[in-house]
């Protein structure tokens, strides 16, 4: 763990690595040994988020000198994640989640490329694909940085927290991190908010081991298209007004409903799955939006 520096020390482009931990267990020593093997000395916190299994105890005997652990009742990641913001002494942001991990240059091209673009607010990487098993599915380009806005206006286009480095002092300029009313979307709401301050870059590598699971929030369609309706008209569409507003609304739900028809097919919930597919229709009927919204629903009548 040389690699992994204590709370409060000082480099040129300092990075402070943050990791959200609830029952993890399974995954924080991998998350975290990751950590160690990256070339660049970074401040690692992690928030042990009210875990109830031995993840607290495994970081505090392996790790417990070489990270700042902070325990908090559980309250979500986006809570966990403003904890480790709190503590931050970074220059740069690195989120990393505890069932995720990277490839050893991850942090070290996202500097280069930062400092290469400093008028970015942030960088991300391309993905390793895993399965909850940690078998390797494929490897996931990024989207183009020049397409990112305006695709942030109705989904997040694959680009997790754990991808991600963002200045801290484009953080402090937004006044705020992650939005604490939400539960699966956060990231999507802080990418939107951050790049209406500036671009992103991208490291098209794929630095990110993602992992891929059918289970938890991000599994249930029925809660991620909620959360996103959290964030709807007071985050994505609060620079709208009148008519503009009402069609990109009704464009923006078409689109969620889409993904979360998909959700719901891939868990085989057949009666979800058309009810977002009806949703989906209902609020924007036009194939040219989202073309590939069609495509999908011939599967679903077909399957159905």
């Amino acid at each position: 763990m040389n690699g992994i520096s204590h709370l409060g020390e000082q480099q040129p482009e300092s990075v402070t690595v943050i990791i959200p931990v609830y029952n993890g267990e399974r995954f924080i020593r991998r998350a975290l040994d990751s950590v160690s093997k990256q070339a660049h000395r970074s401040q690692v916190v992690v928030i042990d988020d009210g875990s109830k299994d031995s993840t607290r105890e495994i970081i505090a005997n392996e790790y417990g000198e070489l990270v700042t652990l902070i325990r908090q009742q559980n309250g979500g990641p986006a809570r966990a994640r403003n904890t480790g913001l709190r503590a931050a002494t970074g220059e740069f942001v690195a989120f990393l989640d505890a069932d995720d991990w990277w490839e050893p240059g991850k942090i070290a091209c996202q500097i280069q490329v930062l400092k290469a673009h400093p008028e970015a607010v942030g960088n991300y990487t391309g993905l390793r694909m895993m399965s909850d098993e940690g078998v390797h599915l494929k490897d996931l380009k990024p989207v183009d940085p020049n397409a990112l806005w305006p695709t942030l206006r109705w989904c997040n286009p694959n680009v997790p927290p754990s991808s991600v480095m963002l200045r801290r002092s484009a953080l402090e300029k937004l006044g705020g991190g992650f939005d604490e009313r939400q539960l699966g979307s956060e990231d999507w709401n802080l990418w939107f908010r951050l790049i209406a301050k500036g671009p992103f870059c991208v490291c098209p590598e794929p630095l990110t081991g993602y992992r891929c699971s059918s289970g938890g929030l991000s599994g249930d369609p029925h809660h991620m298209y909620n959360d996103f309706m959290k964030m709807l008209d007071d985050v994505l569409l609060a620079d709208m007004t009148g008519l503009r507003r009402a069609l990109w609304r009704r464009r923006i739900i078409s689109y969620q409903a889409f993904k979360a028809c998909l959700t719901a097919r891939g868990n085989g919930d057949k009666k979800a799955e058309r009810e977002y597919m009806k949703k989906s229709v209902m609020e924007w009927p036009s194939p040219f939006w989202a073309p590939e919204r069609f495509r999908s629903f011939a599967v679903t009548l077909l399957r159905t």
